[in-house]
């Protein structure tokens, strides 16, 4: 079960009640989402978090702390929107960049397949959740997989800034 942050400040009471039913039995693993460090941090220490799911992308790394402790830790990063990046439920409609559209040509790909498998290669923690109601959008998320960007892409890409 996730819970999700409403927005800054403490989550501590919120997500003791969802500890209470993990302990009942009534709840078997615990996520958190839209969190802060100060948030992951505190809702670590109320009860095992097996997952964080937070914004996160190549157009919208502000998350990147969070990403990092739950790399550290172990813990499954599950970003949203790792498409759209700020955009968000608007789409990618910032998406066109000609580095990407370079790389993404040079694997005979999208932009979109480009963005998530940089996405994926965040670390082996990493689980995209790319939203489509599109059967031709579902399988190039899923070839996405495939693709494998070189450490030089990995490293033009990680420079860009986006809007």
């Amino acid at each position: 079960m996730y819970y999700r942050a409403s927005g800054p400040g403490s989550i501590a009471e919120h997500l003791g009640a969802l500890a209470d039913l993990r302990q009942q039995g009534l709840v078997q693993q615990l996520g958190v989402s839209a969190v802060t460090v100060d948030q992951f941090e505190e809702a670590s220490s109320v009860a095992p978090i097996v997952s964080v799911e937070n914004r996160f992308g190549i157009g919208a790394r502000e998350d990147g702390a969070v990403l990092a402790l739950a790399r550290a830790r172990g813990v499954a990063f599950v970003p949203y929107f790792a498409i759209a990046g700020r955009a968000g439920a608007r789409g990618a409609v910032a998406g066109k960049h000609p580095d990407i559209e370079k790389i993404a040509r040079a694997h005979d790909g999208t932009a979109a397949q480009v963005r998530l498998a940089w996405t994926l290669a965040q670390g082996e923690n990493v689980l995209a959740i790319p939203g489509t109601g599109d059967l031709d959008h579902l399988a190039e998320n899923v070839a996405a997989a495939a693709l494998h960007l070189t450490p030089t892409e990995i490293a033009e890409l990680n420079e860009l800034q986006l809007d």
